[in-house]
């Protein structure tokens, strides 16, 4: 069984009358994925997907799902399974223009996310 914990983090950046761009980065490796994302009232979600026992389609499908249909995002992780989920988020939302950058990356703490996600929102 797949465990999925979601938090909101309290922390708001004082609006401009800028666009931001919703946008999302996410870290996914075979056993697990951390994804951040921020709306456009610059607020930032996190989440970590553990995968358990559930299938790769189902999961890379589940990590899709939480990023969601954002304009930017960055996916990093292991080559094979972080192009498994760039191809799966072209597939569901058929946006590759959306995927800014796409790279390997060892794992990084959650708030490093974060930090990563207010640069690319900017």
């Amino acid at each position: 069984m797949a465990a999925l914990e979601m938090a909101a983090l309290d922390v708001r950046v004082p609006m401009t009358r800028r666009f931001v761009a919703m946008s999302g980065v996410v870290w996914i490796n075979e056993r697990q994925a951390m994804v951040a994302t921020m709306s456009h009232d610059r607020r930032i979600t996190t989440c970590e997907i553990t995968r358990g026992s559930m299938p790769e389609p189902s999961y890379l499908a589940q990590a899709v799902r939480v990023i969601g249909d954002r304009q930017r995002v960055v996916i990093l992780g292991p080559s094979s399974i972080r192009l498994a989920l760039e191809r799966e988020y072209v597939a569901q939302f058929q946006r590759p223009d959306r995927l800014v950058d796409v790279e390997w990356a060892p794992a990084p703490h959650l708030q490093d996310l974060v930090e990563r996600l207010r640069t690319l929102a900017d």
